[in-house]
């Protein structure tokens, strides 16, 4: 028995590392597979992600689509087979803000990132914040631009983010972009079905939420009023942004209720590079408001938010 015990313990660990190593790779942003899985093993690991990450994957709906989802992983020959399959578990068990992301998409989606653009009039200026998906390509110069210009007009009695059209992406350049308008400290929470988390401003990095972003400039504050511009095409990390400010003495948010996807997510690499973006918590306001998938409301809501912003700021 002794002479066998390397063999077995070969086999506890190969079946361990099979069994498991894909799915807790993952959370640490590395999947270890021992050898390529077939399609129906691809799709039960999304689904093992899914049911230990998401919000809402528990209960009698979760189950019931689990257990069909599984069946239906049986018939696929391959992955691109079960990506619908695997987009019904999301919606189910991270809800509407839960989406997959093929490497084909990504390419696509990274190429359209903007940088923001400011505008100085008069005594305001106005920065326009665009979503912005990969932080490592180029969120030190997504923050940068901002930040520079900001120095450039430390004489301002003003500004406005302009928010509008912003789906989210990384929140990480987007705070550091404008965190001179932000007190450090506690941004937001985030509420999981377990535990709260806060998102703070330290330095001008966000702490807890997003990509930390080094920049090329010293943080610095310029304590003057914001406006904070929002329509219904603001989301995820757009409404995080929102919501940093909503906590601020000196802001005030104007336009149309936003787009509802005021929540958190991960993202979890499946074997061929598709990604798992599944919701986890719930954005928290420093007062206790949740939104869930609601949107966000504006102080004021109005059709002509750059003006009436302009018009409380010069007043």
């Amino acid at each position: 028995m002794d002479n066998d015990y390397p063999k077995y313990f070969l086999v506890s660990k190969f079946f361990l590392v099979y069994q498991f190593g894909p799915v807790v790779g993952a959370q640490l942003g590395k999947p270890i597979y021992i050898f390529a899985p077939n399609a129906e093993r691809y799709g039960k690991v999304a689904i093992e992600m899914i049911e230990l990450n998401g919000y809402y994957a528990n209960g009698e709906q979760w189950e019931e689509t689990k257990e069909k989802l599984k069946n239906e992983f049986k018939k696929v020959s391959v992955y691109e087979d079960t990506y619908l399959f695997i987009e019904e578990a999301l919606q189910v068990g991270g809800g509407k803000h839960s989406f997959l992301l093929t490497k084909e998409n990504r390419q696509t989606l990274s190429a359209k990132d903007e940088m923001p653009s400011t505008t100085r009039e008069g005594d305001l200026l106005i920065i326009k914040l665009p979503q912005h998906l990969d932080a490592a390509a180029n969120g030190k110069q997504y923050a940068d631009t901002v930040l520079q210009e900001i120095k450039n007009n430390m004489n301002i009695k003003g500004a406005i983010i302009d928010l509008r059209g912003n789906r989210g992406g990384d929140m990480g350049p987007m705070i550091t972009a404008v965190s001179p308008f932000l007190e450090d400290g506690d941004l937001y929470h985030l509420e999981y079905l377990d535990r709260d988390w806060t998102v703070k401003l330290e330095n001008g990095k966000s702490i807890g939420g997003g990509t930390q972003i080094t920049t090329n400039i010293t943080p610095f504050k310029l304590d003057v009023p914001v406006a904070v511009l929002i329509d219904d095409q603001t989301a995820s990390s757009g409404e995080a942004v929102l919501m940093a400010f909503m906590g601020q003495p000196h802001a005030k948010t104007f336009g149309q209720p936003s787009a509802g996807y005021a929540s958190a997510n991960i993202t979890l690499p499946l074997y061929d590079g598709t990604l798992i973006n599944i919701t986890v918590a719930y954005n928290k306001t420093l007062n206790g408001e949740v939104f869930y998938d609601t949107p966000v409301l504006p102080d004021v809501q109005t059709d002509h938010p750059l003006e009436q912003a302009i018009e409380w700021l010069t007043k």
